[in-house]
């Protein structure tokens, strides 16, 4: 073997090695970009059932039906969020619901009721709030992650590469004592990374509220026609 055909095979060799090393190196990026992604959705569910539970000391502080559906139109509501999981709960739980809460001062029974579904509301709002900028935040981050690989996909077309390999070698086995070029359309299915996906159900959108300032006047009436 002369000498220019050794620098061919060494730079053969060393085209090789840093498309693998490149590719390795793009695929740890984008596994660990994915964890952090599936680590920020259990974030986001944990402070999706701490709204949960404020949704049902509010369901458990009106205290009848009648009332919450009358807050539920003032919020312009038309599905009662988790009101089917607080219909579930034995009379026991639901009393648990709102132990631990200081009921807020009033001279009249009415006035502390409503200021405690007041200051139920405005934690509740706080709570939607920052979970909407998370859950914002989260699918920004999907969108961005997804396209880090359909540019990943793109780059690291393993049926192109391996036909360029296989004509730098002049044919037969791309990688020696591995895969023949006829499987590299195999190879580079299995060497794609899956797009990412979010159900409802893994990231259920928050519910959109009202700030409590713009409809406190209208929340106090209703409360009032509805207080028993």
């Amino acid at each position: 073997m002369d000498d220019l055909e050794k620098a061919l095979d060494s730079l053969r060799f060393q085209i090789k090695k840093e498309i693998v090393d490149h590719y390795f190196s793009e695929r740890i990026y984008l596994e660990e970009e994915t964890q952090f992604l599936q680590e920020e959705v259990q974030a986001y569910q944990q402070e999706t059932a701490k709204v949960r539970q404020t949704f049902l000391a509010l369901y458990q502080a009106l205290g009848s039906e009648a009332a919450i559906a009358a807050v539920m139109r003032v919020l312009g509501l038309k599905d009662w969020p988790y009101y089917q999981d607080f219909q579930r709960l034995p009379r026991e739980e639901r009393q648990r619901l709102l132990a631990g809460r200081r009921l807020p001062f009033g001279f009249t029974a009415f006035r502390r009721y409503r200021n405690q579904i007041l200051a139920l509301y405005e934690e509740l709002y706080r709570q939607t709030e920052a979970l909407y900028a998370h859950y914002a935040k989260i699918r920004n981050n999907l969108r961005l992650l997804n396209e880090d690989i359909q540019k990943f996909n793109s780059s690291f077309d393993f049926g192109l590469i391996a036909a360029q390999i296989e004509a730098m070698e002049g044919g037969g086995e791309v990688i020696s004592g591995g895969l023949l070029a006829g499987e590299r359309e195999e190879l580079s299915t299995r060497m794609r990374f899956k797009r990412q996906t979010l159900s409802d159900e893994e990231l259920p959108p928050p519910p959109e509220l009202p700030p409590l300032k713009e409809i406190k006047k209208r929340l106090s009436q209703a409360l009032a026609e509805s207080y028993v």
